[in-house]
């Protein structure tokens, strides 16, 4: 994964939020991805600005004992990109 890419939301998502963890969705393709609290936490960082590096820098910050971090940053973005739901810059 290239920490330099500068992923955001794939126009037509929106996302409701459901006690923690959250629903992307995009009505017009009949699309939904159910997020866990730490996908749903990448999936809002996924602005535009911030390249995956500094995302996964940030949540590094927030949760310094977390266990295979990069690991899990990654296979939440090829979860986001298979479903189509980023698309980089």
């Amino acid at each position: 994964m290239d920490r330099n890419g500068v992923p955001r939301h794939k126009a037509g998502y929106e996302i409701a939020d459901l006690d923690g963890e959250c629903m992307v969705y995009n009505g017009a393709e009949a699309k939904a991805l159910y997020l866990n609290e730490t996908a749903s936490l990448i999936w809002k960082l996924c602005d535009g600005h911030r390249t995956i590096g500094t995302i996964e820098d940030l949540l590094r910050d927030a949760y310094p004992n977390a266990q295979a971090l990069s690991e899990d940053v990654a296979a939440v973005f090829r979860v986001l990109i298979e479903h189509g739901a980023v698309e980089f810059q």
